[in-house]
């Protein structure tokens, strides 16, 4: 029988090792709408949380995410990631994946907000995302990477999906057909204008997802990060949470502790209340920054960090401060799916921050993204992999005596012409910050939601007009608006979705 054919869209760590694992199996190709390099998952600094050490156990990295996530997190999706995850892990482990260790050569474990003890082990002090993700891009044997390709339209018959349709590194349009496509696109990270997200993290496939009429859940979680590297009301990076858990304190102008008083956990408290905080210091007119007089290996442990810190000539040598800003983080909504990744479509998989399974519930525990990564593309994978001899999955599209690659409406460069009623991105993520950032109204979301409904952005654009950019502009218009219906149903403030009174 002829091999079936898989479509990742996706280079980051979920998609990447969907790909390790499938790749013996099938014919499987990586689509990516920069370089496989471009992803979240390469920024990744603080590290993998999962219960290794003899003196932690599943039950009890349960029990910090289910708290973490306001209790609202679906018990089943949490439990296939705390007991799974260190069986994943420790099989990258044994394939040669090494992480940093103790001079007794134990694994050397981070603590970060919201945990309460070490459990994130990290690789580079925090180079960990790009690690990890390096390591699953140098096993891929036998998989062909298509850069500068960006999925637009999911292609379904009878809520089966047989492939996609695609905008080439040529700007020409093709269809790609194959027996099962997965996401792996990403979070939403653009849709505001302070993130720590890559500039691809558009939620690109959210978007086709949904207008391909997938299911979507718990839209209203966006998680915001306390920490990204503020300069003159811009961001520049992400300071991880472990800074914070190496023993660093945030602080106003003055040194007096923003957070004392205000948390059991005070500066490891849980992202919203401590992005919350910081927010209102800085709207007082306040400026925060993280003292790092306490850590004296400062360097060391953070060497990314620091050559970002030296990159924007802040003096943190000397001040032994660094600035910082609440920005957007990370996405605990998305495509629904169940706890093998399918979505409400046929043959349609979602992983890693595109998918929703409700393993985060209202707000992510610290490093449980790229644990959730390699744990749910696991049970995908091994989905796929019972399926292969069924025939009844066959998709009639990929096994006709055709390419599976079919080109059509071809064209010699993408239109650069608009024609597409669209707001301007910048004034898109600004309104976006206000109304539906870190704190909320109604009247805010109402006024919000009616100023999208001056533009076009629910049906995908006409092959005349497509162009990355109105495609990257129209998806976040989209995921906007599903944003600021679901935080309007949500009537009480629960854990990243806060609803405050009046204006």
């Amino acid at each position: 029988m002829q091999k079936k054919r898989v479509l990742i869209i996706g280079s980051g760590i979920a998609g990447s090792m969907a790909a390790n694992l499938l790749q013996r199996n099938f014919i499987v190709t990586i689509l990516t709408k920069k370089t496989i390099t471009d992803s979240n998952s390469m920024l990744a600094q603080g590290g993998i949380a999962v219960a290794l050490d003899k003196n932690d156990s599943s039950r009890d990295h349960y029990e910090d995410s289910l708290s973490a996530g306001c209790f609202y997190n679906d018990s089943q999706a949490l439990k296939q990631l705390v007991t799974k995850g260190p069986k994943v892990l420790q099989n990258l482990i044994d394939s040669g994946m090494d992480f940093d260790k103790c001079s007794d050569g134990a694994f050397s474990y981070g603590l970060e907000g919201a945990h309460k003890r070490p459990r994130i082990l990290h690789i580079g002090g925090d180079k960990t995302g790009n690690k990890m993700t390096s390591f699953l891009h140098c096993n891929l044997r036998n998989v062909e990477i298509k850069e500068n390709t960006a999925v637009v339209e999911i292609l379904s018959k009878d809520n089966t999906c047989f492939g996609v349709k695609i905008l080439n590194s040529k700007n020409e349009i093709e269809l790609l057909y194959s027996d099962y496509v997965i996401l792996a696109t990403g979070g939403i990270g653009q849709m505001y204008p302070l993130t720590s997200n890559s500039k691809t993290i558009t939620g690109d496939g959210i978007a086709i997802a949904y207008r391909a009429g997938c299911e979507l859940k718990d839209m209203e979680f966006v998680q915001f990060h306390p920490t990204l590297l503020s300069i003159d009301h811009s961001c520049y990076g992400l300071i991880s949470e472990a800074v914070r858990g190496e023993g660093a304190t945030l602080v106003r102008e003055d040194g007096s502790r923003v957070m004392k008083g205000k948390h059991e956990f005070e500066d490891l408290a849980p992202r919203d209340v401590v992005s919350r905080e910081i927010s209102s210091e800085i709207h007082s007119g306040e400026k925060v920054f993280l003292d790092i007089s306490g850590i004296p290996n400062f360097k060391e442990r953070f060497p990314a960090i620091t050559e970002n810190l030296k990159k924007h000539n802040i003096p943190f040598e000397e001040t032994k401060r660094i600035p910082v800003h609440p920005g957007a983080h990370f996405f605990m909504g998305g495509i629904k799916t169940d706890l093998n990744g399918e979505t409400s479509i046929k043959n349609l998989f979602a992983i890693g921050e595109t998918a929703c399974t409700g393993v985060h519930g209202a707000n992510r525990l610290a490093s449980n993204s790229l644990l959730e990564a390699i744990v749910f593309a696991e049970a995908t994978s091994k989905t796929i992999l019972d399926r292969i001899n069924d025939i009844d999955t066959i998709n009639p599209y990929c096994h006709q005596k055709i390419n599976s690659s079919k080109a059509y409406n071809c064209r010699n460069g993408a239109s650069t012409e608009k024609s597409v009623n669209l707001p301007n991105i910048i004034e898109l993520q600004q309104r976006s910050w206000e109304n539906i950032g870190i704190t909320r109204s109604e009247e805010n979301i109402a006024s919000f939601l009616d100023w999208l409904s001056n533009y076009d952005f629910l049906s995908p654009i006409s092959d005349k007009y497509l162009n990355k950019e109105n495609f990257e502009c129209q998806n976040l218009c989209l995921i906007a608006q599903l944003i600021a219906k679901a935080a309007l149903k949500r009537k009480e403030s629960i854990g990243a979705h806060y609803i405050t009174k009046g204006i």
